[in-house]
């Protein structure tokens, strides 16, 4: 992929056009010849964010399996761990989506 980048100034006077272009690809911005940030579409930030949340509980599944077999914890306390993990997060789900997203009475 060819990054579209736009010096700092460029950016300013055309924040409309770095927008456009963010909703296709991420867009880089420079500052004295060096890469210094990103512009991304919230469809890519979403997706970014998701798939960190999906590699961390990845990572304490793996975790929560090693301290299983290696015998620092017991089955039931890593159960235990699991579903209270599973459980934050459900409710940080529910936060997110809004108040439309929960069971009406």
């Amino acid at each position: 992929m060819n990054l579209v980048t736009f010096t700092a100034r460029d950016a300013k006077t055309r924040f409309g056009e770095v927008l456009d272009e963010a909703l296709g690809h991420p867009v880089g911005i420079t500052r004295h010849d060096r890469l210094t940030a990103y512009v991304v579409s919230k469809r890519d930030f979403d997706g970014l964010v998701s798939r960190v949340q999906e590699l961390e509980d990845q990572l304490w599944l793996a975790k929560a399996d090693a301290a299983r077999n290696e015998g620092f914890a017991s089955t039931e306390e890593v159960d235990a761990f699991l579903r209270n993990l599973r459980n934050v997060n459900d409710e940080s789900k529910n936060d997110e989506a809004g108040p439309e997203s929960l069971p009406k009475p």
